[in-house]
């Protein structure tokens, strides 16, 4: 039998219930997964569904008045230290709207269909089928679109993000170049000005054939009067028209979009993530696939997206394609995911990533790593090499 994630949708009714499990559902299939792998609870089939034991995430819609629904539920749910999100439609109302048993939890505030977007990248999230980390790349031409991309910055922190904009992400004393490629590297989307006198410039033509080889998704804001470009693979283009900037003027670098425009920039974005990640995932994955089959090494995908190995004894090792830099969470998911799996047999474990752009100093840190910790890394330029050692 197998074990299914849990979405559980308790507490008040909410206009935006059938948008968030469609959206979902969307996200999942674009990360290799399957709708039935899902189970979608309610008041009316928990007591007969529930699964104690099975990854939940579960959203608890706050609603006015003095009754608190779902109650008993809710307890149930927090005992087994399951993840809860308030969704509520006012955040300055929260307190009011939610059970005292939720006060400590972040809230979340959902009063508009764009915000959807990005409550379903925290459930995924919270699943761990996207990275807790949401890192975004900016790539502009300063004496075009510097104030555009303030904007973009500072709404997508608030949003959450982990923005890189050359002119506030880089600290004195770091090479430039090398840090700019490392976070990169290290990106979910990259955010692209693309205003008319963007590919003039050797570094943002630069910036575009590195985040195209690296299969980064690319959301291209298109200026008035200008055409997307071509070069990127994933790539979705936003036309800007007049009216989406302040006055209406989008000549010059101090142009700034309206508030509207900006909260399309955000929601387009979290529907981008997940189909970059999962393009990235695929990519690290084939790769290593087609150098085990090129030295004749028996490799296995599993539906969670780890790949079983065995070596030359036939023992089973593991091999866990990472996104980005690898960091001290993924060692921990990768240990987390190592105890589940259903072999007792596992000899050893490994996180597969692809170094190249990482900087140098993050490399070594990692092969340093690697004489301490039991989880191993392979870079995936030297899979084939690692492969016929095993």
């Amino acid at each position: 039998m197998i074990t299914k994630y849990q979405i559980i949708l308790i507490g008040g009714h909410n206009p935006y219930s059938n948008e968030i499990l469609k959206i979902l559902f969307k996200r999942v299939i674009e990360l290799g997964l399957k709708k039935e792998n899902f189970a979608i609870l309610t008041k009316d089939n928990f007591y007969d569904s529930y699964k104690a034991n099975a990854p939940t995430f579960c959203l608890y819609f706050g609603k006015d008045g003095s009754v608190i629904a779902d109650l008993d539920i809710l307890r149930t749910l927090l005992k087994d230290a399951t993840l809860v999100l308030p969704v509520v439609d006012d955040l300055t109302k929260f307190n009011s709207l939610i059970p005292k048993e939720l006060a400590n939890i972040n809230g979340f505030e959902l009063s508009r269909r764009n915000e959807v977007e990005s409550l379903v990248s925290s459930i995924l999230e919270g699943f761990s089928l996207l990275r807790l980390s949401r890192r975004l790349f900016i790539s502009y031409k300063r004496n075009e679109s510097s104030a555009v991309a303030i904007q973009l910055f500072e709404q997508l922190c608030k949003n959450g993000f982990d923005v890189f904009l050359d002119i506030h992400s880089i600290r004195t004393g770091e090479p430039f170049q090398e840090e700019l490629w490392h976070r990169m590297a290290d990106t979910d989307v990259v955010v692209l000005l693309n205003t008319p006198g963007f590919l003039k410039s050797n570094w943002t033509i630069k910036e575009l054939a590195e985040a195209n080889t690296m299969s980064i998704g690319i959301l291209q804001l298109v200026w008035p009067t200008h055409s997307a470009e071509r070069e990127a693979e994933l790539s979705i283009p936003l036309y800007l028209n007049e009216a989406d900037f302040g006055n209406n003027l989008f000549a010059d670098a101090k142009s700034f979009l309206k508030q509207k425009a900006i909260d399309k920039v955000v929601s387009e974005v979290e529907s981008l993530r997940a189909r970059s990640l999962a393009a990235r995932q695929d990519n690290i994955t084939t790769e290593f696939i087609t150098s085990a089959n090129k030295v004749g090494v028996i490799v296995d995908l599993q539906p969670e997206k780890f790949i079983l190995v065995k070596d030359s004894n036939g023992n089973e090792l593991v091999v866990i394609p990472t996104i980005g830099v690898p960091q001290a969470f993924t060692y921990n998911q990768s240990e987390e995911l190592v105890s589940v799996i259903k072999s007792k047999n596992i000899k050893g474990a490994y996180v597969l990533y692809d170094h190249r752009n990482i900087r140098e100093k993050w490399v070594k840190h990692l092969s340093w790593l690697d004489s301490y910790l039991p989880i191993k890394t392979i870079k995936i330029v030297e899979a084939e090499k690692w492969l016929k050692r095993i």
